[in-house]
């Protein structure tokens, strides 16, 4: 920014594209301008005030002799005054310069009543939000009021509940130490009992035990005597199955020998 006042003067977009709001101010501080607010309004007037400085400091810049005059930079300014013809390309120039200008009057324009319109929408925004803030604060001290009151009454409903609660419960001790003495009692003579029924449960099962073990090697030694005729039946079967098949042998070998030789003969000697 320090070497800003040196160089050209920068265009609209480019004073807002090029530098922060932070650059401007601090330009704008250098040209004497105030604090506009928007970025845009900021550019604008630095803008201004610049052109107006370089048009200040336009005749010190003009040479004392004929021989410093190529050292110096001419202003765009006097670019602009060239008096420009009516025909061919300074006409169409003089046209172009022209349309330029009413685009560029036509953007500010339109910056500036889009800024009207943000800070118009920007103040309507803040009013409604300060509206809604409002509602809200209202609605919840409203509601704040209302959990206290309900908080406060399920206090002391639940305070009622509990003391009734304890009441029962000691009630329910004092039944449930005499329901022990009663159900110690009672599992005492149960514990009797069934020490007697498994006494004779044992007894029972014990005599069933040894009469099935009997009726069972009754039934082993049974089982044995057929196993052994089944075996003596299978011994023979087996040796009558080896004869079937020591002759089916010797029949397949006789016919392999013979009758299959001859066949083959006579199917191919004919």
């Amino acid at each position: 920014m320090e070497d800003f006042d040196a160089t050209r003067v920068e265009t609209f977009d480019e004073l807002v594209t090029k530098h922060t709001r932070r650059e401007l101010e601090e330009l704008a501080q250098k040209l004497g301008v105030e604090n506009l607010g928007t970025k845009s309004q900021l550019a604008e007037a630095i803008l201004e005030a610049s052109k107006k400085q370089k048009e200040k400091e336009l005749p010190k810049t003009i040479p004392a002799s004929p021989k410093e005059a190529p050292m110096i930079e001419k202003p765009k300014s006097a670019a602009k005054s060239v008096v420009r013809g009516t025909k061919g390309v300074m006409a169409k120039s003089a046209a172009i310069d022209s349309k330029v200008a009413v685009l560029q009057k036509a953007g500010r324009e339109i910056r500036e009543d889009g800024i009207r319109r943000m800070n118009k929408g920007v103040k309507e925004f803040h009013s409604a939000c300060d509206g809604v803030a409002r509602e809200m604060q209202s609605d919840g001290r409203k509601m704040m009021e209302d959990g206290r009151q309900r908080f406060e009454l399920g206090q002391s409903e639940f305070k009622r509940s509990l003391d009734a609660q304890i009441k029962e419960n000691h009630d329910a001790v004092a039944r449930m130490h005499s329901g022990a003495r009663e159900m110690q009692a009672s599992q005492e003579k149960m514990s009797r009992s069934f020490q007697k029924a498994g006494k004779d449960i044992r007894d029972s099962g014990y005599r069933n035990l040894q009469k099935g073990l009997n009726e069972f090697q009754g039934i082993v030694n049974s089982q044995v005597k057929e196993n052994q005729k089944a075996v003596v039946k299978l011994n023979s079967g087996a040796r009558e199955l080896q004869g079937r098949a020591a002759s089916f042998n010797s029949e397949i070998h006789r016919y392999q020998e013979q009758d299959l030789k001859n066949y083959v003969r006579d199917f191919y000697y004919g």
